[in-house]
């Protein structure tokens, strides 16, 4: 591995980061639940009584937006990290992703252990397996640096 590129911890960050924007996005934009909502409360979307679709939707628009947030901060310290080279970004970056995959898997295994839904799990460790391997390589990356 050429310790000038990083390209391994670069592309698991910026994908775990992807998987968090792409999640924030599909939140933000959607004009219904997701189909495990549906699931878990045994009704579709159309038999919701308004007052409750609304409330879906304000808690979806501000589940979005920590997931923005935190994807848009983890691009930008990886970013830093290849131009500072600054040795508490990986440790900051894996710090923000755990702290949004983990509170998304509690929330997943609620649904999960206690209603019919079943939430997307598997991506939300995908996205902690990214980020660990990105901390992995990072850290890697800035200790070739100070050597070499």
């Amino acid at each position: 591995m050429n310790p000038m590129k990083n390209t391994i911890g670069r592309l698991t960050t910026y994908t775990a980061a992807i998987i968090l924007l792409g999640f924030g996005l599909v939140y933000l934009l959607r004009n219904s639940f997701m189909p495990y909502h549906s699931e878990a409360i045994s009704l579709e979307w159309g038999k919701v009584e308004p007052a409750t679709q609304f409330l879906f939707l304000a808690f979806m628009r501000a589940i979005s937006g920590g997931f923005i947030a935190t994807a848009v901060a983890i691009i930008f310290l990886q970013y830093k990290l290849q131009v500072n080279k600054l040795s508490w970004i990986p440790l900051l970056i894996l710090t923000l992703g755990t702290i949004s995959m983990l509170c998304t898997l509690y929330a997943i295994m609620i649904v999960s252990v206690h209603t019919p839904g079943r939430p997307p799990f598997g991506t939300d460790m995908i996205g902690e397996a990214l980020l660990l391997v990105g901390f992995v390589f990072n850290r890697r990356y800035l200790l070739k640096q100070k050597s070499g």
